[in-house]
């Protein structure tokens, strides 16, 4: 066999692997992380809107967007996740995250108009989805 078609072979061999590993493993797992860091950007711009009942217009239009937004995240999470290496779920198991569990909640999260609950609901999900608590 010629060396230079064992480099051609070898070559076109390594580049589908390439691109089998980078879009059935790599860009799933970037996309689920990118989404999980979503959700942490929602919960620190929507803190003040748990409940909007007796403020200003603004704030009864962010209370809005963050309904939305939640709900929007949730969907999105739920995708990604559907995308992910069964690997790669069961590594994230083993560390106690449950993002399945954690796109549930944030679904329940967007009603949620007590600050109390609204809390608890936010330490639940941020330990399914392995985010920092709040400090």
């Amino acid at each position: 066999m010629d060396v230079t078609l064992l480099a051609a072979f070898i070559g076109i061999a390594s580049g589908a692997a390439g691109y089998w590993i980078t879009t059935f493993y790599i860009q799933p797992i970037l996309r689920y992380r990118d989404i999980r860091n979503k959700v942490l950007r929602d919960f620190i711009y929507y803190a003040q809107v748990i409940n909007a009942d007796g403020l200003n217009e603004n704030m009864q239009k962010l209370y809005r967007e963050r309904v939305l937004a939640n709900r929007d995240t949730s969907a999105n999470l739920t995708a990604a996740i559907m995308e992910l290496p069964a690997w790669y779920l069961s590594y994230l198991r083993k560390r106690g995250q449950d993002p399945e569990e954690a796109a549930r909640k944030l679904i329940g999260f967007s009603n949620t108009r007590e600050y109390e609950q609204s809390h608890k609901v936010e330490s639940y999900i941020r330990k399914n989805l392995g985010l920092p608590n709040e400090t």
